[in-house]
């Protein structure tokens, strides 16, 4: 008994333990309960506010040139929305409120890149898979959340649902944390993929089919990787499984069939086809894309706040033959259906690019490339940063990601558990060879 008061003790004395078990609640419930990622974002900050407020240089005195980048790419979205705002003379509060959860999971990097959060992130990755199985409870049990006939939660709309569910399954796979005996954690890992594939096509969208193939596609290449025959098998085993979904689905069959029909017709710029164009999702939003670069063009350097008017119809219309009135309100109502083209429009070509460079492009230069040697080998757990960076970045080119607050805050949280982790593992290399 007395051990097991000791242990207790330990274990509520101690920040990380705290940390860990916050981290593995935050995917279980991040898509079944509004504000959870919020709300545990902000407990995380200040757990480890404290400590680092109470013993500063032992967090960031002589720390290493990939500590520092990390830890800029975390607060280039922060900074990169104020100067663009700043040099538009204008400060909106509500418009940094989202890039500033990328400035508390800095925080929790900070904190977390000092001790060794291995088991921080194989707790994210039972939490992701968890998640995914809450998800598809959700959604039978509590079927009055739908948006007409697409899956969605109470606060979670069809098209951010599955995306994020694509992304919890990628931070279970990638890692390959097992808790049960191979052949049950392969059943278990299709039963959770069986779930996936469900929720997306219940939610009927094609950005996270999209998503979903891309993550499969990189898994099978990583997870087979030392054997190229098998790699091929694979490749080909998934394509085959895809075809039999296309034409098992009616539902995947009829939107793909009218994604291409749309994406086709505006490609032909045929005048008889612009009934097509502006009446179907993808050639809609082929339409927006065009309004988002005409933006981008026009205030190439600090961009156009959200709640700026647009430029008038007609002027639109000019560079836009196909723009009709109906897309118009949707782009002043809905604004941008790509992250990508929404951050460089908002704030500008250098700023916006430097945002994207923190989300997406040097997390994924530095695990594939840079550190590879590191990120790669038997024993790490960093691939699991790709389960949740591809399938986001894959479907920011088509959809807003970032458009509800809580999913930055989940993102930035998974970057700088990831970062920390990579961090320490990095930093104590250099000091052993030093040694």
């Amino acid at each position: 008994m007395k051990q097991v008061l000791n242990g207790l003790s330990s274990f509520l004395g101690n920040p990380l333990s705290w940390i860990t078990v916050i981290v593995f609640l935050v995917p279980v419930f991040l898509l079944i309960i509004k504000s959870w990622a919020t709300t545990s974002l902000f407990l995380l900050f200040f757990i480890c506010l404290w400590p680092i407020s109470k013993h500063p240089k032992k967090y960031f005195l002589n720390r290493s040139h990939q500590f520092w980048a990390l830890l800029a790419c975390l607060l280039i979205p922060f900074f990169s929305e104020l100067f663009a705002q700043m040099g538009r003379g204008e400060i909106v509060g509500s418009s940094l409120d989202g890039p500033a959860r990328m400035i508390m999971a800095a925080t929790v990097f900070v904190y977390l890149s000092k001790f060794n959060c291995m088991r921080v992130i194989q707790f994210l990755s039972f939490g992701a898979a968890v998640g995914v199985v809450g998800v598809f409870l959700s959604l039978n049990f509590y079927p009055d959340s739908y948006w007409g006939d697409r899956a969605a939660t109470y606060f979670v709309d069809p098209i951010t649902l599955p995306c994020f569910t694509v992304a919890l399954l990628g931070l279970y796979l990638y890692l390959n944390t097992r808790v049960f005996p191979t052949h049950i954690d392969l059943l278990f890992k299709f039963a959770l993929i069986a779930m996936t594939v469900y929720i997306t096509i219940e939610s009927q969208s094609r950005s996270a089919w999209v998503a979903f193939s891309c993550l499969l596609s990189a898994y099978l290449l990583y997870f087979l990787r030392r054997s190229v025959k098998s790699q091929l098998i694979g490749m080909v085993g998934l394509v085959v499984a895809l075809m039999a979904l296309y034409f098992l689905s009616d539902i995947i069959y009829a939107r793909t069939n009218e994604a291409v029909s749309g994406v086709l017709a505006f490609f032909y710029n045929d005048e008889s086809l612009a009934a097509t164009v502006q009446g179907t999702s993808s050639g809609q939003r082929l339409l927006l894309f065009l309004i988002d670069i005409h933006l981008i063009l026009d205030s190439p350097f600090f961009g156009v706040a959200d709640r700026a008017a647009l430029p008038p119809f007609d002027e639109l219309q000019e560079g836009i033959p196909l723009l009709n009135k109906e897309i118009y309100e949707i782009k002043m109502l809905a604004g941008s259906h790509s992250e990508v083209l929404a951050q460089l429009a908002r704030q500008g070509i250098i700023f916006g690019f430097f945002t994207l460079c923190g989300l997406f492009f040097y997390p994924l230069y530095v695990f594939l490339w840079k550190l590879r040697y590191f990120a790669f080998r038997d024993g790490s757990l960093s691939p699991g940063v790709l389960g949740i960076i591809l399938p986001i970045l894959t479907s920011s080119l088509t959809i807003q990601v970032f458009n509800l607050k809580m999913t930055i805050s989940f993102y930035g949280l998974c970057l700088a558990i990831f970062f920390a982790y990579l961090c320490q593992n990095v930093e104590r290399e250099s000091t052993e060879k030093a040694i």
